[in-house]
């Protein structure tokens, strides 16, 4: 090719190439801009009452990887009962709204994208979204296997004090459609099984949520046999004698094998009372706990019908 040629030629190539360079880098300097363009989440003040359902269609902001990848590291750190049902924490959340604190701080309402977990989340401000707490105060959550469906439903209000109240409800139904009536009168906790628990908490002066332990509990006199491998052989003898005993004098009686950090306690008439851990005092591998609301409990080992009767009428002051 001559060089009178081939110079033109060039010349039009760079130029070509030259502004190709230019928009790529334009639309490549946009889309940074775009990605790293903070979000404007809504501002306002969390609404009083707090609860979830799988219909909820309001929208939810996004939040940063690093955001929610702390959160959910943190999210089983806070004092009162735990879920129930079990279930697979979701990844996906967004936020709902943010509430302005004292002293810069904020207060985020964030919800999981299926809908059945609300949070609420305290922060240093400013913007930093560094995480100082967590709460779950809404959850909705379903679970069925085989013959047993369970349900569990968490709602919050919120006081004018500005503290949360929030009411956990969990409910165990098993079919009763190939049980006989003998079978559910000797056994109905086998076959519905409810549970109400209030947790109160502020938010206290280090941004965290503290629970308040509440006075108005309900008064409970209990009996725990508990035993970690098999029963004694004369177990059957002794603890029916123990329970008819108790029950003589309206203490609670049961026992427990597993789960011993949550013990649910009913009354004689498959009424809940209380939630309640008894690791604490599992101090041998088989025994019996005394337990009274504002007594101290005690652990004593198993024994003879006779024994044990006399532990019980000293720890509950009986006279006979």
């Amino acid at each position: 090719m001559k060089a009178h040629l081939f110079a033109p030629l060039l010349t039009f190539l760079l130029s070509v190439f030259l502004i190709l360079s230019c928009n790529y880098s334009k639309k490549e300097s946009k889309s940074i801009e775009f990605i790293s363009e903070p979000v404007e989440y809504p501002v306002g003040y969390i609404s009083k009452y707090i609860h979830t359902h799988f219909s909820d269609s309001h929208k939810l902001y996004p939040l940063p990887d690093e955001f929610v990848d702390v959160f959910i590291s943190m999210h089983t750190r806070y004092e009162g009962m735990q879920p129930t049902v079990a279930t697979d924490f979701p990844t996906e959340w967004g936020v709902v709204l943010v509430e302005r604190l004292p002293e810069g701080r904020e207060l985020y309402q964030i919800q999981s994208k299926n809908r059945e977990w609300v949070y609420l989340v305290t922060t240093s401000g400013y913007g930093t979204l560094r995480i100082l707490d967590v709460l779950p105060v809404a959850v909705n959550l379903v679970n069925q296997t085989h013959e047993i469906l369970e349900t569990e439903i968490w709602t919050t209000e919120r006081e004018p004090d500005g503290s949360f109240i929030v009411t956990k409800q969990y409910e165990r139904v098993h079919s009763v459609e190939n049980v006989s009536h003998q079978e559910y009168e000797t056994n109905p906790l086998e076959y519905l099984r409810t549970k109400t628990v209030s947790d109160k908490y502020c938010i206290n002066s280090s941004c965290k949520f503290e629970l308040i332990e509440n006075e108005d509990a309900t008064e409970y006199a209990a009996v725990f046999f508990y035993y970690k491998e098999e029963k004694q052989e004369n177990w059957s003898d002794n603890m029916s004698m123990l329970q008819a005993f108790c029950e003589d004098y309206s203490i609670l009686f049961k026992e427990v094998r597993d789960n011993f950090d949550k013990v649910s306690l009913y009354d004689y008439k498959y009424n809940f009372v209380v939630e309640l851990d008894i690791t604490p005092f599992i101090d041998i591998p088989e025994g019996l706990i005394f337990m009274k609301k504002g007594e101290t409990p005690k652990t004593v080992p198993i024994g003879s019908f006779e024994r044990m009767k006399i532990e019980l009428k000293r720890y509950f002051k009986i006279i006979e």
